[in-house]
């Protein structure tokens, strides 16, 4: 078996028209649209991002109000907690291309217009290495192939393509092997190119966010993990990447502990994970106090980093004495 790829518009539009776009392998630079694209553009940036995997192990997988539940609740919460004229700083890390970030934003810019929001995420852009004889790579910013494209096939590097599709995997075991052997010039990714090669950079920001951005300079996106510790943050909000399925017990107590020390004493946590099944979200909303969390609300069952949070302030106040 074998799963050809699709690596054009024309394509794209004929196959989602005949409705067998799910399980295509559709190459990412389609991914390609300006900030004033069309809503044609829109759904198909919106499509080709769900699909996505990084090397990590995550999927881009977002979409229009997914987390329309947890921000109702943030913002009463907010709204109760800081005064209106507060000079908020908030951070949505792990925001994907941004889009459910710039929905909670424009409702903070409403209430509290001192506020500013930073969006992060660990990819905010791909490269695309276009080689002479035609073949192309989309690469991560850490180096990591994701995709080969040479029609008629879009074979995935990471993660890799299934056996069921034996040829599209040796496609790629072939492809992987000729990346690590290109010679490429030190620097390649910011070279804008060389010889036989040629580089550029792809946006893989929603539309919608970095048109926000644009209108308002209090919303910023750039990278960033959730490992850091950046103190000041008055709301800080980890959905779908703090969990079991993702990294060992040690990283999610590292990353609590990264939540705590990056809080002001009285910010507000918000981590949960949305189950793929229903769609569901289930969310926990920790105050960060002085050397305690304080549990201000749940949705659904909550988030299973509350386990974490307690362990990662258990060795902190043993790390004081």
């Amino acid at each position: 078996m074998l799963k050809f790829g699709i690596w054009n518009e024309d394509q794209y539009i004929r196959a989602r028209d005949r409705g067998s776009l799910s399980g295509s392998r559709v190459s990412y630079s389609l991914l390609e649209v300006g900030e004033n694209a069309t809503e044609e553009e829109i759904q198909r940036f919106e499509g080709i991002s769900s699909s996505l995997g990084t090397s990590n192990g995550t999927f881009r997988t977002t979409f229009c109000h997914r987390f329309r539940d947890v921000d109702a609740v943030t913002m009463r919460i907010v709204e109760r907690i800081f005064r209106t004229d507060a000079e908020l700083f908030i951070q949505d890390r792990a925001a994907s291309h941004g889009l459910t970030s710039c929905e909670l934003a424009e409702q903070i810019f409403r209430i509290f217009p001192r506020a500013e929001f930073e969006a992060s995420d660990r990819v905010l852009y791909l490269i695309r290495l276009s080689l002479a004889n035609g073949e192309t790579y989309i690469v991560e910013p850490n180096g990591q192939p994701l995709q080969y494209i040479k029609p008629p096939f879009a074979v995935v590097l990471c993660p890799r393509e299934p056996y069921r599709y034996p040829l599209n995997h040796l496609i790629a075991a072939r492809a992987k092997w000729q990346f690590r052997h290109l010679s490429l010039a030190d620097g390649w990714m910011d070279s804008g190119g060389g010889d036989g090669y040629r580089v550029d950079k792809m946006c893989c920001i929603h539309p919608q966010a970095r048109s926000l951005r644009k209108r308002n300079p209090r919303f910023q996106i750039r990278m960033r993990s959730v490992f850091e510790h950046t103190p000041g943050v008055d709301v800080l909000r980890t959905m779908n990447v703090l969990n079991k399925a993702y990294f060992s017990a040690e990283r999610l107590v590292d990353a609590a502990s990264a939540a705590f020390h990056s809080l002001r004493p009285g910010g507000i946590w918000i981590v949960g994970r949305t189950l793929e099944e229903d769609f569901s979200n289930h969310v926990t909303f920790l105050r960060r106090h002085q050397e305690k969390w304080e549990v201000l609300d749940r949705i659904g069952s909550g988030s299973e980093m509350e386990e974490f949070a307690a362990r990662a302030l258990a060795i902190h106040q043993g790390n004081l004495r």
